[in-house]
């Protein structure tokens, strides 16, 4: 079973022991996956998660492993990912639905299917080198095993999180604190997926 409380603290001692470099780690996959247009998303979340996952289990820290992760099945999980999740935020937008509440509702509910689809995806796609449908997979069962609820509801903890950078109103600040709660978020979902699959891979 998942425990919320015991990933969110090893989570917090992670980063603050590499606070720059972590988010270094994360400008440098966004840099990129923006710059090719999302093709490249895929690689640099296994780059990022290779990283994390090797951090969390072992302690070393080893940023040169965010590069060289460029495969076939890497690259069409990552396009996967950016076009589901540009399809939410479209959802989202009261242009594509006249009532704001309404749009706000369906935004969301699309934010968190993706979110429960993708948790665990790019951190088995690392352990066991898989397709993404088999990584959805594998990463459903995991959530199942460690409880769905409990997952729910680190998810919305890690998405309240990121939404408070939004409440400055100083745009560098705002920049800031958005990519240190990004990283936090994302040590974070490397921390509950090592809880769960501590040294092991998935077997085939």
């Amino acid at each position: 079973m998942l425990d919320i409380g015991r990933a969110l603290t090893r989570s917090f001692g992670l980063l603050a022991q590499h606070p720059v470099g972590i988010v270094w780690l994360l400008v440098q996959a966004l840099l990129v996956s923006i710059f090719t247009l999302g093709l490249m998303a895929g690689p640099m979340q296994v780059g990022v998660y290779t990283v994390l996952m090797r951090y969390a289990r072992t302690g070393q820290w080893d940023p040169q492993a965010l590069w060289g992760n460029t495969t076939g099945h890497n690259i069409v999980a990552g396009i996967v990912f950016v076009t589901s999740a540009l399809a939410a935020f479209v959802v989202g937008l009261p242009v594509a639905v006249p009532n704001a509440l309404l749009a706000s509702l369906l935004g969301y509910l699309g934010l968190a299917a993706i979110n429960l689809l993708w948790f665990y995806t790019f951190q088995i796609m690392v352990d066991d080198d898989q397709t993404w449908p088999k990584a959805i997979r594998k990463g459903w069962d995991l959530m199942q095993q460690g409880g769905l609820l409990n997952h729910l509801l680190l998810i919305a903890i890690l998405e309240s999180l990121v939404l408070v950078s939004t409440l400055s109103t100083w745009l560098p600040f705002q920049v800031a604190m958005y990519l240190l709660l990004l990283g936090f978020s994302t040590v974070a979902r490397a921390v509950a997926y090592v809880q769960l699959v501590p040294t092991r891979a998935f077997e085939p």
